[in-house]
């Protein structure tokens, strides 16, 4: 907002003191009469500029945090058009100066140029400064005979290296035969990452993996976050495979993968997925956890994905504090954390962790959550 000179403030300043009236004060000096009240009412001071109204708000900065802790390797240009779809109203530019000014982004999250659009422009999310030319995979290429599945939301250098091991190769031997693509996607730090010179040979690519893997490029692409394209990804959260889905496969190591943001548990196994790093926690003993994930699953049919984490951080921060006493603990928390805590204890997990807490807490959550996106005169989804 443009500030009047000091002159012109004490002149407002004088003429209200005479008795004038706001209208008049206005009509008199040529401003409008929201200015007028606003040096009249001590709202701004003369000779000092009014500070630019934010548009990023708590609860979208809140939910910029929390994604940018949830994705390490997610992009401030992908989270915009994230909260461009929760209602931000600035442009490109004004949402990377407020991430700034309120510093979310961590400090290898630098914004790209919102003017400008050359791969050089764009190296920051992850793209090679000059992509290498596409090469198409030899015709010849021939079709590996160990069959290696991939997990959903696994990496594609994860994804390759363990097809290279069951065949016993090296992961530069497969990338031999196929498209050279799949060398700029492993090359840098995102291969979700999607440079518009890369995108007319996405298709091709997927085709030659199929080939090579004898997969559906359908199966290839649902689980494989390096083929889905920016404007149909769904926010996504870092965390690890669940540990009965790779021990179905033989896979006895941890497998970093991306899922859905929403997605707080395997239905399938009833297990828990927190963070990296964390313990996973069997659910078994405790069905409401896994049907609160259920119930999330639901509330997708009709929200989107933003809007629903949305309403889950909101929730999350109505759900009463954990209480330090553990003889303050509501009942049925009480009940869910020593159930929990007597299944894991045996595994490893120790009985302080905080992902106790987060599953335990996760049932209540989810139904404020379901609260705040049902309308009253709605059915319970």
């Amino acid at each position: 907002m443009s500030m009047l000179p000091q002159e012109r403030a004490e002149e407002i300043l004088t003429l209200h003191a005479a008795g004038w009236s706001t209208r008049a004060i206005a009509a008199s000096l040529g401003h409008s009469q929201n200015t007028i009240r606003g040096y009249l009412n001590g709202d701004r001071t003369p000779g000092v500029r009014a500070p630019r109204p934010s548009l990023l708000t708590d609860l979208l900065a809140n939910y910029c945090r929390q994604r940018f802790f949830e994705d390490p390797i997610l992009r401030p240009s992908a989270l915009f058009r994230e909260v461009t779809q929760l209602g931000f109203e600035g442009s490109r530019a004004t949402f990377y100066r407020e991430l700034a000014q309120r510093r979310l982004p961590p400090p290898d999250h630098r914004p790209a140029d919102p003017n400008k659009d050359s791969p050089q422009a764009l190296a920051d999310d992850g793209i090679a400064k000059t992509p290498r030319p596409f090469v198409p995979a030899l015709q010849r290429a021939p079709v590996l005979p160990r069959r290696v599945a991939p997990l959903a939301g696994e990496p594609l250098i994860s994804y390759l290296t363990r097809l290279a091991h069951a065949n016993h190769l090296t992961v530069s031997e497969v990338l031999a035969v196929l498209p050279t693509w799949f060398s700029t996607k492993v090359n840098n730090r995102n291969d979700r990452a999607q440079h518009h010179a890369l995108v007319p040979e996405t298709a091709d690519a997927l085709l030659a993996l199929a080939h090579l893997t004898a997969i559906t490029t359908t199966s290839l692409a649902r689980a494989l976050p390096a083929f889905r394209h920016n404007d149909e990804a769904s926010p996504l959260r870092a965390t690890t495979a669940c540990r009965r889905c790779t021990a179905r496969r033989g896979i006895n190591e941890r497998i970093a993968v991306h899922l859905p943001a929403h997605q707080k548990i395997c239905t399938r196994h009833r297990i828990w997925l927190s963070d990296p790093g964390q313990p996973h926690l069997d659910l078994a003993a405790c069905p409401e956890i896994t049907i609160a994930q259920l119930r999330a699953n639901r509330l997708l049919h009709r929200h989107k994905p933003q809007q629903l984490m949305l309403a889950y951080q909101a929730a999350i921060r109505e759900v009463p504090p954990w209480p330090r006493s553990p003889a303050s603990l509501p009942a049925h928390w009480r009940y869910r954390l020593l159930i929990l805590q007597s299944t894991n204890h045996g595994k490893g997990t120790p009985d302080d962790h905080d992902a106790y807490i987060d599953a335990a807490k996760y049932p209540d959550a989810i139904a404020l959550t379901a609260a705040m996106l049902t309308p009253k005169t709605g059915r319970n989804p």
